[in-house]
């Protein structure tokens, strides 16, 4: 794989739940070699990527809301 795409896979928010979820069930994918810091710990990067898309979404939504309000 191309190492732009291997970084893009390796950083995407589905990709850390799909292994968080793995580590919470009791069937953690073994890491081989040099992973990525949110392979390495899911369930963190799990919560930064929910906590950052709620950051930029919420107050996104909420104009628009009020903006097709008036």
């Amino acid at each position: 794989m191309p190492g732009w795409l291997r970084f893009l896979a390796d950083w995407k928010p589905v990709s850390a739940l799909t292994a968080a979820s793995r580590e919470l069930f009791g069937n953690p994918g073994a890491p081989s070699g040099n992973v990525a810091w949110p392979l390495a710990h899911p369930v963190t990067a799990v919560l930064l990527w929910s906590a950052a898309l709620l950051v930029i979404f919420v107050p996104l939504s909420l104009r628009a809301y009020m903006r097709r309000g008036r």
